[in-house]
């Protein structure tokens, strides 16, 4: 009798002591990532062929306790090693654990390694050779406690690698993870099985494996058990042979459309195609090129079947605000075309799966690397499609027809189309070229959340509809009440930028890293007026943000421009945004650094200044705390001594009920005029956005 030991992934282990019970497995003993079990040499190699869930197996060859650094040399050295190793084969230790006595894994990995190289010496005066990368032997062990597990890994490399995966990508998931999804999925043999998005086709594989009674480990050429002392070749070709016949006995009785997959790109189709040719179901498994939008049920209704699909939810090129309208359009699509179908979701976004906007019936926690991972199974259902309900489309429609009439239409790139213009749709929606920048109003606690979710789902579903924007060219954000200090908190770091054309001037926008752009789409005639006052004079951008002012004004042909900001981020931002359009000099300075501490210390005298100063800022970089509705006065009247005669200031504000008080400033001689009127954009009419021109009078 053997004692086993299977490792798998974390959530899979109910799965792998059934596999193992129906293997004819006796003994188990489960632990977090693993089951020991014992049974006799045939279910040894049976288990290393027919396991689809365990990562690797093992057989154990001693255990024991350890006081000291000594008694794992000793009791490893009593071990006879002879019988369990071939001398001229390769081998490798690896430990798992720490303790008060191992403090380091490595540390006994080399106690054990040393054990076997000096029982070895002293038998043939010669050490076998080590081998880091590929062994021929490795041995394994494991510390819980102070109770050592001396094991051999009869599998090698993982069992997860079946040898069918030429193609795949970085985040496809492992062979085995696979197999646990679609053995806890809705499916069940005999109906049928569509991967929207296959990729690699992994899920489909694996599902048609199980249908067709193909062992895992058929394509594996090499196994850790094939150096080893106790291997048995004659019962393993039995077992091999064995399990061939099964397969070649099954497949002939499958259906041969139960297993359909659908990706938008050929390449991958064909690479998908290859897998499953490798594993030997190609024959069962219909591979199609077709985008999301265009996919429907090939079965018309007629059977009922399970949707399984694992949508990206974490990639270096996405991030979870660009995949939002993908699951809004998966929930769409999957209610138009599979009514009272199983959906199968494996994702690792709780927020991403929210706006499937289906309650799901089952849960499974698992992990894949070091991700915590849930597959969710639903049914499908299709009441939001009967919805009758259709003013947010109007608007938006109405929206789009009006401001095509616009003059500046065609000299922009970004523009909003939607602010909120109906109380039940809270949102706001704002073009960049071929893009979409959708943004939800957090809303009030008394609002029901489903009700909340399920206008949200919509409007993004139709806004991409009526827009025809590709979807994965939408951007969801949520504008919340932050605590003052994480107002300027950023999301991501996808460092992801791209140009867009305002007018004559070219400007740098991240839609993904930060609430906001980089642009302030309102400021736009603001910027336009700016560059027809900026000739021949000396222009100041205070509280700058991205420089976009700036790169107006040396496109208006300013003398010099001085651009200051706190943040050294957006200062460099601003210095790519004038590289982009061609300015460049020493006598366009840029200054990270207080604002006002900035304005207070210097003499230098400017013909223009532009500043947008906001409602209240308390940056660890600064002395003191600023508000603008109380400060504003001081900061008008220090900016005063660095304004020639006659200069001008654009002071610009979206602060609500905000006002100048025109008295005061008078007897600052200085002379206001409100020109909110003449700056405010169409698509920004209403949007609470102030702006007052200031002149410096004698």
């Amino acid at each position: 009798m053997n004692y086993l030991y299977a490792s798998t992934n974390l959530g899979c282990e109910k799965l792998l002591k059934n596999e193992l019970i129906f293997l004819g497995a006796k003994n188990l003993h489960i632990i977090k990532g693993g089951i020991y079990y014992e049974g006799e040499d045939l279910l040894l190699y049976r288990s290393l062929i027919w396991s689809r869930i365990a990562s690797k197996i093992y057989i154990c060859i001693k255990k024991f306790i350890i006081n000291s650094n000594h008694d794992l040399y000793t009791n490893t050295y009593q071990i006879d090693w002879d019988k369990i190793l071939y001398f001229n084969n390769t081998f490798l230790v690896k430990f798992k654990g720490n303790n008060d006595i191992i403090k380091n894994s490595l540390f006994g990995a080399l106690t054990i390694k040393n054990a076997i190289l000096d029982q070895f010496y002293e038998k043939y005066s010669i050490y076998p050779n080590i081998n880091l990368i590929n062994p021929d032997i490795s041995v394994q062990a494991l510390l819980t406690n102070n109770r050592i597990n001396i094991m051999l890994n009869l599998s090698g490399n993982s069992l997860s690698q079946r040898g069918y995966r030429k193609f795949s990508n970085i985040t496809s998931l492992k062979e085995n993870l696979s197999a646990a999804i679609v053995l806890s999925s809705a499916w069940k043999k005999n109906i049928p099985l569509i991967d929207p998005m296959c990729g690699s086709g992994t899920f489909l594989i694996e599902a048609a494996m199980i249908y067709s009674n193909r062992a895992p480990g058929l394509k594996r050429n090499k196994w850790g058990f094939q150096f080893w002392k106790g291997y048995n070749n004659f019962l393993w070709n039995e077992v091999l042979n064995e399990a061939n016949k099964k397969f070649e006995m099954s497949i002939k009785k499958c259906h041969k459309n139960l297993f359909i997959g659908f990706d938008y790109n050929q390449k991958i189709i064909e690479q998908a195609k290859e897998n499953a040719f490798n594993a030997n179901v190609l024959e069962i498994i219909q591979f199609s090129k077709s985008n999301l939008n265009n996919i429907t049920n090939p079965y018309k209704n007629k059977e009922m079947g399970v949707l399984l699909s694992n949508p990206p939810y974490e990639e270096k090129e996405n991030t979870e605000s660009e995949l939002v309208a993908l699951y809004i359009q998966i929930s769409f699509m999957f209610e138009k075309h599979f009514k009272n179908w199983k959906l199968s979701i494996f994702t690792a976004s709780e927020f991403l799966s929210s706006f499937l906007q289906i309650q799901a019936y089952e849960t499974f926690s698992f992990k894949s690397g070091s991700l915590n991972c849930f597959l969710k199974n639903y049914k499908i259902l299709s009441e939001r499609l009967n919805h009758k309900n259709k003013e947010y489309e109007n608007r938006l429609k109405k929206n789009i027809k009006k401001l095509k009439k616009w003059n500046d239409w065609k000299k922009i790139d970004c523009f909003r189309i939607y602010d909120q213009d109906i109380p039940s749709y809270k949102i706001v929606v704002d073009m960049y070229k071929n893009w979409l920048v959708i943004q939800e109003y957090q809303a009030p606690k008394e609002i029901n959340i489903h009700d909340s979710y399920k206008r949200l789902c919509h409007a993004i579903y139709y806004t991409k509809e009526i827009l025809s924007i590709p979807i994965n060219n939408i951007v969801f954000k949520t504008r919340k009440k932050q605590k003052k200090k994480l107002q300027y908190q950023k999301l991501f770091n996808s460092k992801k930028f791209f140009i867009i054309q305002e007018y004559h001037a070219k400007l740098l926008v991240n839609l993904f890293d930060y609430v906001d752009t980089g642009l302030f789409l309102e400021h736009r005639r603001v910027r336009k007026l700016i560059s027809t006052m900026s000739y021949g004079k000396d222009f100041l951008n205070l509280f700058a943000y991205t420089g976009s002012a700036t790169v107006f004004a040396g496109l208006g042909g300013a003398k010099s421009t001085t651009t200051i900001d706190i943040s050294n981020t957006y200062i460099q931002w601003s210095m790519r945004n004038m590289s982009i359009n061609n300015i460049i000099g020493i006598q366009h300075s840029f200054i990270q650094s207080n604002c006002l501490e900035w304005i207070r210390s210097t003499y230098q005298k400017f013909d223009l200044i532009f500043i947008n100063p906001p409602t209240f800022s308390n940056s660890k970089k600064m002395k003191q705390v600023f508000e603008l509705k109380k400060d504003y006065l001081d900061l008008l009247n220090i900016l005063k001594k660095n304004l020639r005669e006659n200069g001008y200031i654009i002071f610009s504000s979206s602060t609500n009920n905000f006002k100048l008080n025109f008295d005061k400033i008078h007897q600052m001689k200085l002379y206001v005029k409100n020109i909110t009127h003449l700056v405010q954009s169409k698509d920004f009419l209403n949007k609470k956005y102030y702006s007052w021109l200031i002149q410096h009078i004698q």
